[in-house]
């Protein structure tokens, strides 16, 4: 496959998932399975930018670990404060 059809299949794949993650948004519905859906779509979305938008394969392993970590890492943090806000909310306003 030659990197322009490549590149358009991940603009449409961001597509499909910006239109399914609006569909998420548009329910009334809340709590851990949605923040993990959420979280899962995030991730695919921030995946798919750094592989084939940002050129990570050129960059210094340092700066692709960063983005790497940063992809991976939001979504925990996502999935996180959405089981555990409430002690995450007590525990930062302890520390202020």
């Amino acid at each position: 496959m030659n990197t322009q059809r490549k590149l358009d299949l991940a603009w449409l794949m961001l597509v499909v998932l910006s239109v399914g993650g609006a569909g998420i948004g548009s329910t009334d519905r809340s709590g851990l399975a949605v923040a993990v859906i959420v979280a899962l779509v995030m991730a695919l979305k921030l995946r798919l930018v750094s592989t084939y938008f940002l050129e990570l394969h050129e960059a210094h392993p340092r700066i692709r670990t960063a983005v790497h970590t940063f992809c991976y890492g939001m979504p925990i943090l996502v999935i996180l404060t959405t089981a555990f806000g409430a002690s995450l909310a007590r525990l930062t306003g302890a520390l202020i």
